[in-house]
């Protein structure tokens, strides 16, 4: 789709880095919505049944089970990834699509600042899901601690993957940029002979 216009090796690589970077963000933000999503995982479950009682509980900031932890950073993780899983989603299809794909390439600066804000929203996400970790006697009492080490493990990665975006963003932008500024010295210099010769 996007072949006539990746014309170089360096183009044509960075194009694949930044496919493949886009492609893993969106599967690791999808993976995150699923655990928080499937109330039998129990990292957020608002009827979960203990002790006799149901509870309306969510793993982050829990230091026990019947204490129900705080819901508010259930509904940000969740937000979270969600959010990350939409933008990353649009830029994952407009690199993908040759028209849409030059007009990323006029307008680099735009998925630079981007990805810039995004490195920001994924640092502060991993940030706030690693300090909320459940005590260990929650993890271990619902069997829940391979799910959150695997929830914060994937947001410190989307927030590597997302300073990546921004290097390669950035390189390709670069590129983009020199060769319209060929371009048009090149274009200059066709007409310049032609205009005085008519001189």
């Amino acid at each position: 789709m996007v072949s006539a216009t990746l014309s170089s090796m360096s183009r044509a690589s960075l194009w694949l880095t930044r496919f493949f970077l886009y492609t893993v963000i969106l599967a690791f933000s999808i993976a995150i919505d699923g655990v928080m999503g499937k109330k039998g995982d129990n990292v957020w479950n608002t009827t979960l049944s203990f002790n006799g009682s149901i509870i309306d509980f969510c793993a982050y900031g829990a230091s026990s089970v019947a204490s129900g932890g705080n819901p508010h950073t259930c509904m940000y993780v969740l937000a979270l990834a969600s959010t990350s899983f939409i933008i990353y989603f649009i830029l994952w299809v407009l690199t993908m699509v040759d028209v849409f794909y030059r007009f990323m390439s006029k307008y680099w600066p735009a998925e630079l600042f981007t990805n810039i804000w995004m490195v920001c929203w994924w640092l502060i996400g991993a940030i706030v899901i690693t300090s909320q970790r459940p005590s260990t006697s929650v993890e271990n009492t619902l069997g829940i601690s391979k799910d959150i080490k695997a929830i914060e493990g994937l947001a410190w990665i989307n927030f590597v993957f997302c300073i990546f975006m921004v290097i390669v963003t950035f390189a390709n932008g670069a590129i983009d940029t020199r060769d319209r500024v060929d371009a048009t010295f090149s274009k200059a210099e066709y007409h310049q002979p032609a205009e005085q010769a008519d001189a």
